[in-house]
C-alpha cells in the first residue's frame, strides 16, 4: 500500500512540476528581476501610479515597526511621499528568487539616497517579498518585508 501511495506522489509531482505554470522558471526569474528595475525606475521618478501597478490587489507591505499597509494605504503613502521626498541612487539587489508554481520569493538588500527638505539620507536594508503570478501569467508584489539597517546616517 505504501508503495502505491508513494508512486502516485511520485507521478502527481512529476506533472504538477512539468505544467507550464513550472515551464520556464528562467523566464519567470528574469521577470521578477525586471520588477525590481520598474520599482527603482518608478521611485525616482516619483511614479507613485506605475509603482503602485507592480503591486497585486491583494498585495500588503509590513515595514519594520510600523502596521501592515495594504494597497489602498500605500496608495495614500506613496502618491504623498513620491511627491515630498525625491529619491536617487536606488538600487535593489535580489541575492536569491525562488520559483514555486504561482508563488515567487525573492530575498536581497537595498540602498537609496532620499532627499528630505534639502538634505541627504542614505537608506540600506534588507528585503523579502512573495510574488504571485496573475491570471494573464505576469507576477505582482504580494507581500513585502521591508528591515532597514538601523546603523544607516545622514
Amino acid at each position: 500500500m505504501k508503495t502505491g501511495i508513494l508512486a502516485c506522489s511520485a507521478m502527481v509531482l512529476s506533472m504538477v512540476l512539468s505544467s507550464p505554470a513550472f515551464a520556464d522558471e528562467a523566464s519567470d526569474r528574469a521577470e521578477i528581476l525586471e520588477i525590481w528595475d520598474r520599482y527603482e525606475d518608478t521611485r525616482m521618478a516619483g511614479d507613485a501610479e506605475g509603482w503602485l501597478a507592480l503591486w497585486d490587489e491583494d498585495g500588503i507591505q509590513v515595514p519594520l515597526e510600523r502596521p501592515p499597509r495594504d494597497k489602498d494605504r500605500l496608495a495614500e503613502i506613496a502618491r504623498k511621499a513620491f511627491v515630498a521626498i525625491d529619491a536617487s541612487d536606488f538600487e535593489i539587489r535580489s541575492d536569491e528568487e525562488i520559483i514555486m508554481g504561482d508563488w515567487a520569493w525573492s530575498r536581497g538588500s537595498y540602498s537609496m539616497v532620499l532627499n528630505l527638505q534639502g538634505t541627504d539620507l542614505a537608506r540600506e536594508g534588507n528585503f523579502l517579498t512573495i510574488f504571485r503570478r496573475q491570471p494573464d501569467g505576469s507576477w505582482r508584489i504580494f507581500r513585502e518585508t521591508i528591515n532597514p539597517f538601523d546603523d544607516v546616517k545622514p
